[in-house]
C-alpha cells in the first residue's frame, strides 16, 4: 500500500482555472511519481488560513505524514512567512514537505 501524501495550494482570485488545474497536475504527477497516494490538495483561498489549519489537523489526525507543494511560494510569497508555516508543517504537523522540484534541503 502506497503512503498517502496530501497536496496544498494558495489560489488567489488573479489565477485562472488552466493554472489551477496546472498546479494541481504537478502535485498528481509528484506523487505518483514519487510511489504516494495524494490524498486530498487543501486548496488556500485569499488571505485566510483555513486550509493550512485543516491540514495540520489532518496531519496531527492521520499516520500520513507527507505533504506536496509546488513551491515555497504556494506556502507564502514572503520568506518569514514560508519559514513559519515551513516549521508549522514539519514540527507540529510532523509531515515532511516536498516541492514538486524536490530540492534536497526539504525531503528527508
Amino acid at each position: 500500500m502506497k503512503p498517502l501524501i496530501y497536496g496544498y495550494m494558495r489560489v488567489t482570485d488573479d489565477m485562472a482555472d488552466k493554472e489551477v488545474r496546472l498546479i494541481e497536475k504537478q502535485l498528481i504527477t509528484f506523487a505518483d511519481a514519487e510511489g504516494y497516494c495524494l490524498a486530498i490538495i487543501f486548496h488556500e483561498q485569499g488571505g485566510a488560513m483555513a486550509a493550512l489549519d485543516e491540514l495540520l489537523c489532518e496531519l496531527q489526525r492521520s499516520e500520513a505524514k507527507h505533504v506536496v507543494v509546488a513551491s515555497l511560494e504556494q506556502l507564502s510569497d514572503h520568506p518569514l512567512l514560508q519559514s513559519s508555516f515551513l516549521r508549522e508543517i514539519t514540527v507540529v504537523g510532523g509531515a515532511v514537505l516536498h516541492q514538486t522540484a524536490n530540492p534536497w534541503w526539504l525531503t528527508s
